[in-house]
């Protein structure tokens, strides 16, 4: 049983985040164990093959930890791996460089945790040549290399995703308090007001400090939790909407009133997307998605928004609504 003691105070003091760690982690779990996130199987096919198993050994070793979960997964996992995040959106590179300046203690500890007194070859290796050190920093470089492989090219699809989950429920939060979403993140958690818990394999009783932080994940098909540091406790849940994020594009809905192309590029837009990864998504080239966009803002059927170097694109209520009657007609 996992029990977070979070009472008003640390109630108060809780808060959303967005890691990239906690998600590469999540995610890296699911290459190995597809089964977690068959939403995500046309990724995983894709990803897989990307991926050079001998730039990643120690980190592999590290997230197998022990045997005992249903489907054949790790109980623990060190959580130096990922730490606690000290702002909503910390950038990767000082995420990597706090996973690389984990105390020694701390790597002997969680180490000892997720293996016992037998640690995998891969891990000993490391230890011999630097050892606890030489482990925090070369888990921080393999991290490093999974991420560009694994998650760099998708991460602006999917932190707009987070985003919304964040949004939706920071306005229960408004409207009911912070506890009001507590029950709502899993079937699996059971909120009482004053604890959060949850059944596990194994006992776990926290309190966080200063507060519990929240992390939505594509791919995490039940909560996950980080305490790491002293007091601090991340728990990962299941971001609605998820399963869009790899969702291939969807077929054609209807009668092409607007063009067979230009209704799939806005059926696809159920996930706000930029021109690159509609081009990318479709097989057409940037050049002819702009066209298509173009007219269909020009048809009042799109709104944009700018994010950072990027233009966003998402349906309005009156494309949801054309949307909707062409399925509808459809069926």
């Amino acid at each position: 049983m996992l029990t977070l003691h979070v009472g008003p105070g640390r109630l108060a003091r809780s808060r959303f985040a967005l890691s990239r760690l906690a998600e590469l982690s999540c995610a890296l779990e699911v290459l190995t164990h597809p089964a977690r996130a068959p939403f995500a199987r046309a990724w995983v096919d894709r990803t897989r093959s990307r991926l050079d198993p001998r730039r990643m050994e120690l980190l592999s070793a590290l997230l197998g930890g022990a045997p005992g979960t249903p489907d054949g997964g790790p109980t623990y996992v060190p959580d130096f791996l990922v730490p606690w995040p000290e702002t909503y959106d910390s950038p990767v590179a000082a995420e990597l460089a706090r996973v690389a300046q984990t105390p020694a203690d701390t790597v002997r500890t969680e180490l000892r945790a997720a293996f016992g007194a037998v640690l995998p070859h891969a891990v000993t290796a490391v230890l011999d040549s630097g050892g606890e050190r030489a482990v925090a920093e070369t888990a921080a470089a393999q991290l490093r290399y999974s991420w560009d492989v694994v998650l760099a090219d998708d991460w602006p699809a999917l932190e707009r995703v987070l985003d919304e989950d964040v949004r939706a429920r920071a306005a229960v939060a408004a409207r009911e308090g912070f506890g009001g979403i507590l029950g709502g993140l899993h079937p699996s958690l059971c909120w009482d007001g004053q604890r959060l818990t949850r059944d596990t394999p194994t006992e776990a009783v926290l309190a966080p400090e200063p507060g519990v932080v929240l992390a939505p994940s594509v791919f995490l098909p039940w909560p996950a939790w980080w305490h790491g540091s002293p007091g601090r406790v991340l728990l990962g849940y299941p971001a609605r909407g998820r399963g869009r994020v790899w969702a291939p594009p969807g077929p054609v809905l209807g009668p092409p009133v607007l063009g067979a192309r230009r209704i799939a590029l806005l059926a696809d837009l159920a996930t706000p997307r930029s021109t690159s990864e509609l081009a990318a998504r479709h097989g057409l080239s940037p050049a002819t998605v702009s066209y298509h966009l173009r007219r269909l803002r020009t048809d009042d059927l799109v709104t944009a928004r700018r994010d950072g170097h990027s233009v966003i694109y998402a349906p309005n209520d009156r494309a949801r609504a054309l949307l909707a009657a062409m399925e509808w007609d459809g069926q």
